[in-house]
């Protein structure tokens, strides 16, 4: 049985909350162990983690972080960076060591600009939105298996930023991803307002009665920190959905189905860019990735397959 296998199987599902065409379940989890890090916004705010382009020059497909803090900072798949040369998403959930300086492997997602508007990047109030961040897990899985680089195919990203801008009628000059949120926020806001912080550790997320994914942390802390960037990254696709119906998965998967599919997934762990392992998940229902540190799962982002 995997690391994550064994935590999954431990997990119990509680009452959803529900707004509009979106139902979020909380997720419980018994952990012994008190949190030893901090998330990318908290280290920000104490001016202890600086995150800047490589070069002057630049390099898309990755950027440095520096964190001069007495603690780790995690940041999380999908979690944008807005600013310096142009606005990026991580490709996979770190650990950024104290005191310590790390590239970290990301996808642009604002194609049409190369300048600088800040010399540093600052935490986005998201994260891409479940489409991206599905698509990007995939990608870099394969990546991975092949050539274990944490490549999430840049030209694919662009493209899922353009479906979206174009499927929610909306307009960016530099085709940034940041765009369609800003311009999608009254909406947003309503489901940012429905939805509060449950007492939990992580979430499953329905949209339109079907699973989208789920997210674990260790810690109750954590999720919170991180809630509204997570289920405004959720929301985005929901408002989507309420627009421009779809047809239904092919594969229904109540939530506690998509957990125990998840139990049954292929584990495939590789070396973290930062600290600790990132194990991938792969199944016919349920893809993901998960990151470990001290044998102690941090997060764990898990998708439907099938949608």
């Amino acid at each position: 049985m995997g690391k994550l296998t064994e935590i999954l199987k431990g997990l119990k599902l509680g009452e959803p909350q529900t707004f509009a065409n979106m139902r979020v379940y909380p997720l419980h989890v018994a952990n012994g162990h008190k949190r030893g890090y901090q998330t990318l916004t908290e280290g920000l705010k104490t001016g202890e983690v600086q995150i800047t382009e490589v070069s002057e020059g630049g390099s898309v497909p990755d950027l440095k972080v520096k964190n001069t803090g007495g603690l780790p900072v995690l940041v999380i798949v999908g979690e944008e960076l807005i600013g310096s040369k142009q606005n990026r998403i991580l490709n996979t959930s770190v650990i950024i060591p104290a005191n310590t300086e790390v590239l970290i492997p990301v996808s642009c997602v604002e194609q049409g600009r190369w300048h600088y508007t800040s010399r540093a990047f600052d935490s986005s109030d998201s994260t891409a939105h479940f489409a991206m961040r599905k698509m990007a897990s995939e990608n870099v899985t394969k990546s991975l298996r092949e050539r274990e680089e944490y490549d999430a195919k840049q030209g694919q990203v662009w493209a899922e930023v353009e479906r979206k801008i174009s499927s929610h009628q909306t307009s960016s000059r530099t085709r940034a991803l940041r765009d369609v949120y800003e311009q999608t926020e009254d909406e947003l806001k309503q489901y940012l307002e429905a939805f509060k912080v449950p007492e939990a550790e992580g979430v499953v997320v329905e949209i339109d009665g079907v699973v989208m994914g789920a997210e674990l942390f260790d810690h109750h802390e954590t999720l919170r920190d991180l809630w509204g960037k997570l289920i405004k990254g959720y929301a985005l696709d929901a408002v989507e959905r309420k627009h421009n119906p779809r047809t239904a998965a092919t594969a229904h998967l109540t939530p506690q189905a998509f957990l125990e599919a998840a139990e049954k997934a292929t584990e495939e762990p590789y070396e973290s860019v930062g600290v600790g392992s990132d194990v991938r998940l792969t199944a016919n229902e349920v893809t993901g990735s998960s990151l470990f540190w001290e044998d102690r799962l941090i997060h764990a982002s898990l998708f439907n397959a099938k949608v």
